[in-house]
């Protein structure tokens, strides 16, 4: 896709469904936005435990799954399943091939957000896979609820210089969101509805920005968004 001719450019992109084993609503890759690199994949599913999906195999890519809601299992290669929860998260840095599962697991449905992002260079090294779970206190900022995922002041920390993070807002308020220059920015709208740099968003739908040093965000009350920036 072409460098925008000025910044700061952003764009919505409406998701779309995918209904093969689950249903999922992909905001990359759609037929409005094939491509964004170095963002191969991202958006959400919601599945039970009458539908089980396979291993699927990364390479040269790190890939965040983040369970927003119900339980769930998660196996890396041929390793023990780690039980997963809402607020659970795994960062899988898959230099070399290395295949994943997340697995529905007891009570009602599960909802997770899946990103991945490509990997500079190449590597032959072993995976790595970090943890994080629900903190007690998430952190109060501008009447939102933030929750650093990945990069600065998070658990986990990224090969590809990958920064995320969830924002939830609990009454209407603008917030303003580190993008730079040199990185690219996705916003994806878990709940609620809201504005990114004046573009209207709601939930299921995506927002991609680039070409500035920050993006404001207006979050109506009960706007839930995840909030992901990576080096173009």
């Amino acid at each position: 896709m072409a460098t925008p001719a000025s910044p700061p450019w952003i764009r919505v992109i409406p998701g779309e469904v995918e209904t093969k084993r689950a249903t999922t609503r992909l905001v990359i890759p759609t037929s409005v936005q094939p491509s964004w690199p170095p963002f191969v994949r991202a958006g959400e599913t919601i599945s039970d435990r009458q539908r089980q999906f396979p291993a699927h195999a990364h390479e040269h890519q790190e890939v965040l799954t983040y369970v927003t809601e119900g339980f769930a299992s998660y196996q890396l290669e041929d390793r023990a399943a780690e039980p997963l929860q809402g607020g659970s998260a795994r960062l899988l840095t898959a230099a070399a091939r290395s295949s994943h599962r997340i697995s529905p697991a007891r009570g009602g449905p599960i909802r997770w957000f899946n990103l991945v992002v490509s990997l500079p260079g190449t590597s032959t090294a072993v995976p790595r896979l970090q943890a994080s779970e629900e903190p007690a206190t998430p952190l109060y900022e501008e009447n939102a609820l933030v929750r650093p995922l990945v990069g600065p002041g998070a658990p986990m920390t990224s090969g590809a210089s990958l920064e995320c993070r969830e924002v939830t807002y609990i009454e209407e308020t603008t917030t303003f969101h580190h993008v730079g220059h040199e990185r690219r920015a996705l916003v994806y709208a878990l709940t609620g509805r809201g504005t990114v740099g004046g573009r209207a968003i709601e939930g299921g739908e995506g927002a991609l920005v680039e070409g500035t040093a920050g993006v404001a965000i207006l979050g109506k009350e009960g706007l839930r968004l995840i909030f992901a920036s990576a080096p173009r």
